[in-house]
């Protein structure tokens, strides 16, 4: 049953349009880290589950030639309807990629990497990075109890319907992982910061979370209704602060 659940929840085609409208670009340090990682403007960069393309899009305005991947080819026709000259989109998964050996300078993977076959993903990456090559794995989450990216009230309100919400992976992303993939040099980064969101744009999030597909389409409702009626006592002059958190791993071939 907690496989079953797992594959559902993964299946983002669900919650396509909602990913699109409120799911928001990193802050600014975020591409500032990465920039630093890999500085020249002229490296090749492959975006590993890049979903509806933002962050492929922002590399775009650094690097000289990006390419997207996803599972999801809803995912990506969204992608391609905002896509600058610069960026092309392929749908392949991380575990097969359809590149040549040593073909990327950087590869990223944002709020994507936990859904990976870690050895398969990993020993991918590195075969179609360049020697030398660099992968910058990275994703926000709500620190406390619950490890992933909702407000505590929608955590609650969900375990009124899942009492055990299955985790994407059963392993955590670690050093550990990207050193047996065969990567030489793993460095973690940490940041708190707080995000802002309006009320409409908080529940919206919320749908776009993959664990809206744990649920039926009553379930749904009743969900929405209950994370209405939590929000409000939540609000401070109509927004809603989200504490969070960065990770960042700054990986080495």
């Amino acid at each position: 049953m907690e496989t079953q659940n797992t594959e559902s929840r993964n299946n983002f085609s669900k919650v396509v349009r909602a990913y699109a409208k409120y799911r928001r670009d990193y802050i600014v340090k975020v591409y500032d880290c990465i920039y630093s990682f890999c500085p020249d403007p002229d490296s090749t960069v492959l975006d590993v589950g890049c979903g509806t393309g933002f962050v492929t899009n922002h590399l775009a305005s650094r690097y000289q030639y990006v390419t997207g991947v996803d599972i999801s080819q809803e995912m990506l026709s969204v992608a391609r309807e905002s896509a600058p000259i610069n960026v092309s989109f392929v749908l392949a998964p991380a575990e097969k990629l359809p590149f040549d050996d040593n073909s990327f300078d950087l590869v990223t993977a944002g709020a994507a990497y936990h859904w990976f076959d870690y050895d398969k993903a990993g020993k991918e990456i590195s075969r179609v990075l360049k020697p030398k090559g660099k992968l910058c794995v990275f994703w926000k989450y709500a620190p406390g109890e619950f490890s992933g990216y909702l407000p505590k009230f929608a955590v609650n309100n969900l375990r009124r319907f899942v009492s055990d919400i299955p985790h994407a992976n059963k392993e955590p992303v670690s050093k550990e992982i990207f050193l047996k993939a065969g990567f030489t040099k793993v460095d973690e980064q940490e940041f708190d910061f707080d995000d802002t969101y309006s009320a409409d744009e908080i529940l919206g999030y919320i749908q776009s979370n993959s664990t809206f597909n744990l649920l039926n389409d009553n379930q749904k409702e009743d969900y929405k209704k209950f994370n209405a009626e939590s929000l409000g006592e939540c609000l401070v002059d109509g927004k809603f602060t989200f504490p969070s958190r960065m990770q960042m791993w700054f990986v080495e071939k």
